[in-house]
């Protein structure tokens, strides 16, 4: 070793016990700019959510202006049901900012009788909270990803099973028929699932089964509820900027035989058969980012 190399190595050279004090003050910091902007993006969806309830499908075009969100909701039905939605509310804490509830908010539909479907992220078996007084514990300084996390299942009140949408768009991998699909509720995620090449199955399998392998509650949360406007402008950062339009994948003439025929018998058959030929499928391969 030269006199060079040596000095290199001196110089980059940090006592063990500064190391881990450097290491745990830039994750202390991590952990008050997560809690800022939790703060923050509470504060911007107050003022929002009351806004923009009464504009026309405000929710849906955010949600649909966001790549990974569209490649999750590519039918018509899907599309058609999350149509209905009114409002998107976060329920997270400012000083716990892990664990989270996404509640979609659904006005009446030929579809469903809930009015709210929810998804919960808890914390596993074992992790402590953190503590009320706004203390910094090593498991909030090691928290990085919504992966650590539990996510949960909601009972989704079909109104019948010619609209329960998971069941006739099941989540396909493929090479896979219906006797294997991965929309069964006792179907855990695994490393399999990592791009998962296939028919995704329904939108709506996000909320019953008890996880999320493409990661749409961390896309909701973290991408489009703190720049709701932007996504619905289409100028969001994971927007495809080529703008969303509702009639480009459910056009007005579908949307209007869609909502005739619920006016008709609240529990009527939604026959959308005919059309199935128009609709991309969802056979693409999506690995933890959607890409």
């Amino acid at each position: 070793m030269n006199r060079a190399e040596q000095n290199i190595t001196i110089s980059l050279y940090i006592p063990e016990s500064l190391a881990k004090e450097l290491t745990d003050e830039e994750r202390n910091k991590n952990v008050r700019m997560s809690r800022f902007y939790v703060k923050e993006t509470k504060t911007y969806l107050e003022h929002l959510r009351p806004r923009v309830k009464k504009v026309e499908r405000f929710w849906t075009t955010a949600l649909l202006n966001h790549t990974q969100i569209a490649a999750a909701a590519t039918s018509k039905e899907d599309r058609h049901a999350l149509s209905f939605l009114e409002d998107i509310e976060l329920v997270q804490d400012e000083n716990d900012f892990r664990p989270f509830e996404l509640k979609f908010h659904f006005k009446e539909n030929p579809y469903f009788t809930n009015t709210v479907l929810s998804k919960t992220y808890s914390l596993p078996k074992g992790i402590v909270p953190a503590p009320k007084d706004g203390g910094i514990t090593d498991e909030l300084r090691k928290f990085t990803d919504i992966e650590e996390l539990m996510a949960g299942s909601i009972k989704i009140d079909w109104k019948s099973d010619e609209v329960n949408l998971p069941k006739k768009q099941p989540r396909l991998a493929q090479g896979h028929d219906h006797d294997h699909d991965h929309s069964d509720p006792d179907h855990v995620h695994d490393d399999d699932d990592e791009g998962f090449e296939g028919d995704l199955g329904s939108f709506f399998l996000f909320f019953e089964l008890a996880e999320d392998p493409f990661q749409i509650g961390d896309a909701v949360k973290s991408d489009i509820l703190p720049d709701a406007y932007a996504y619905f402008e289409d100028r969001g950062e994971n927007s495809p900027g080529s703008g969303f339009e509702m009639d480009s994948d459910l056009d007005e003439d579908d949307d209007d035989e869609l909502d005739e025929e619920s006016d008709e018998d609240e529990n009527a058959e939604i026959d959308l058969e005919d059309e199935e030929d128009d609709v991309p499928k969802k056979k693409r391969k999506l690995g933890k980012n959607g890409k």
